[in-house]
């Protein structure tokens, strides 16, 4: 076992932590655990329960209310094979884990994310085999769940095995490891992801409380060895729906050269509802940050709409 994966298996909440931090009776945890399986490391909340990362990932009582879809996306129409979710002509989800550090309650993929049946070697080679044999595809994400909790060697061989296909020009990995276990980004790590540039990591910010020194320290070593980071961050009610917190995020992500990419619409994913925005509040927000921060840093607002041949702008 890795040095990571300790710490990891060693600074989980237990049960009993997350129910009392959450204020919720047994019954009532184990109802939402039954939906999406809650999984919260102790160090990522820094020690405040009411916080705006405690909010992102401890449960709440309104996840057991109505409304919402379970695939909000429509993934299941698109899926080729057991891990390809092939939407757009010339690029491809691969979910090559279905296993984060910490789950957020917001969870897009939250009816596969944390639970049975998980990724197998064999459900690996078929989608190696439907992207070989897809020649339109020239941009591989890995996703999941969270690519970056696969040991490095299965990662390395995901990798080599995509870098053989010709027709793959680009590979981009969506991770949260950066604030949920920046201990991830060991050298070795760093060194494999460097191998295999042209690389993209996507990430996601959505409050400036979740910078802090491991958290920096991992991004240095990132970007460090030329490795781009993008962020993805998703417009929540109660955490980052004021211009000045967005203002605040945008400006340390740029510090930090970390590309404020895309702001996400929430999905309305089933169980996530009480975190949506409205529209004309996240356009507010983009309208903001264009009065005080350069272009470089103002992310594009978009919705993905699962029956647009791509993400709908809401703002450009």
């Amino acid at each position: 076992m890795e040095r990571w994966q300790k710490i990891l298996r060693e600074n989980l909440l237990s049960p009993g932590e997350i129910a009392r931090l959450s204020g919720l009776s047994p019954e009532q945890l184990t109802a939402i655990q039954n939906r999406f399986p809650v999984r919260v490391r102790a160090a990522m909340l820094q020690g405040d329960a009411s916080g705006a990362i405690a909010r992102q990932f401890l449960p709440d009582a309104r996840e057991l209310e109505p409304g919402g879809v379970e695939d909000p996306l429509a993934e299941e129409h698109h899926r080729k094979s057991a891990l390809i979710i092939h939407r757009y002509p010339n690029r491809a989800l691969f979910l090559v884990s279905n296993v984060c550090a910490s789950y957020c309650r917001f969870c897009t993929r939250r009816r596969l994310v944390g639970r049975p049946p998980f990724p197998t070697r064999t459900q690996i080679e078929e989608g190696l085999a439907y992207v070989r044999a897809t020649p339109s595809l020239s941009e591989i994400i890995l996703s999941g769940g969270d690519p970056l909790l696969l040991e490095d060697k299965k990662l390395q061989s995901i990798l080599e095995r995509l870098r053989e296909i010709p027709h793959v020009r680009i590979i981009r990995v969506a991770t949260r490891t950066f604030l949920a276990l920046p201990e991830r980004f060991t050298n070795g790590l760093v060194e494999l992801l460097s191998r295999h540039q042209p690389l993209y990591l996507i990430t996601q910010f959505n409050h400036p409380d979740e910078f802090g020194p491991g958290v920096d320290a991992a991004l240095e070593k990132v970007t460090g060895r030329g490795i781009p980071v993008l962020n993805q961050s998703v417009l929540l009610r109660g955490i980052n729906d004021h211009p000045e917190t967005m203002l605040r995020l945008v400006q340390m992500m740029a510090e930090r050269r970390v590309r404020p990419y895309y702001l996400h619409q929430l999905d309305p994913v089933r169980g996530a509802l009480h975190f949506q925005v409205p529209i004309e509040r996240g356009k507010a927000i983009i309208d903001y940050l264009r009065r005080n921060i350069g272009g470089y840093a103002v992310p594009t607002f978009v919705y993905d709409d699962p029956s647009a041949p791509a993400k709908t702008l809401l703002y450009p």
